[in-house]
């Protein structure tokens, strides 16, 4: 019987390669640890910067609170800082009133600036009212629960008000004004009291609210910035009053009664408060909503962070 044992060099070989494959395996484990410490390391820093660019924009948030802060920029460094913009709710459009003639008139004016037919403006309007009503009776060109239940959603309309700006993605129409204007939701407020204040109105929302024309538009906006131009800065002209703004815009007097109960001037005390920090290429965004009281409290109606 022959039996063949291992010789020294056979034996010399299979430790070689034993050691090789021991050596492959740590080479393959050590590389991966140091790929996993390597995007550790990565994520941390991210983090970091995420970090900082979140305080950046609590800082904003910070100094807009105070009752004169007006809007500002600040540089911290050469790749990093903050904005904070400063604006009133009421410059927006209580789209949670649009059940108020007036105001639907002012809608479908709004739309139409935008280069929106009177067609697809009138369904968007009708269908907006006939979310926010509580009966179950579409207008001319609205939707009701029925218009919904034959898109399969049965738990549409709300009847009740917009909980959200989100929210207006989901009634019939808006989605042609959403591709007129993508910046829509900058004209709506689910916040404010019911009515718009000029003082604070881009020229598009004072001309749908009260029918004035571009020019007259622009003149009130031109008074209102005082001297250097720029709202939100410290020479607006705030004691130009209602009467005033109003007649600027050259109201005939037919009509002066539904604007005045549409309107304010330099009235409203719902703030909208923007900051947006950045470190290098993070950013950080926080918008709060807060109400100040005639003691200078604030009650905070809402907070979204991006």
């Amino acid at each position: 019987m022959n039996t063949h044992l291992p010789t020294a060099k056979t034996k010399r070989a299979s430790a070689l390669m034993l050691m090789i494959w021991a050596v492959m395996i740590m080479a393959l484990t050590v590389g991966g640890v140091v790929e996993y410490i390597r995007q550790s390391v990565d994520e941390a820093s991210t983090a970091g910067l995420q970090f900082r660019a979140q305080m950046l924009a609590e800082a904003g948030v910070g100094m807009a609170l105070n009752p004169k802060a007006t809007n500002y920029k600040r540089m911290m460094g050469t790749d990093s800082g903050f904005w904070m913009v400063k604006s009133r709710e009421a410059s927006r459009i209580p789209i949670n009133y649009i059940t108020d003639e007036r105001l639907r008139e002012a809608v479908l004016q709004l739309f139409q600036l935008w280069g929106i037919n009177n067609e697809d403006a009138t369904t968007a309007v009708d269908s907006l009212s006939d979310w926010v009503d509580t009966d179950n009776t579409a207008r001319a060109q609205g939707a009701e629960v029925d218009y919904y239940k034959g898109l399969g959603f049965y738990n549409l309309p709300h009847q009740g008000g917009f909980t959200s700006i989100e929210e207006l993605l989901l009634v019939r129409g808006m989605d042609v004004v959403a591709r007129a204007r993508p910046d829509w939701r900058d004209y709506f407020s689910l916040y404010s009291d019911g009515t718009v204040d000029l003082f604070w109105a881009s020229k598009d929302v004072i001309m749908a609210v009260t029918g004035a024309a571009d020019s007259d538009a622009q003149r009130l906006i031109t008074a209102r910035a005082g001297n250097d131009g720029i709202d939100g800065t410290e020479d607006d002209n705030r004691g130009l009053g209602i009467n005033a703004a109003l007649g600027m815009l050259g109201i005939q007097q037919d009509r002066m009664a539904g604007v005045q109960a549409l309107t304010t001037y330099g009235r409203d005390n719902v703030f909208r408060i923007i900051c947006k920090g950045w470190v290098g290429l993070k950013t950080s965004t926080v918008t709060l909503i807060a109400r100040m009281g005639d003691d200078g409290a604030l009650t905070y109606l809402a907070r979204f962070e991006e």
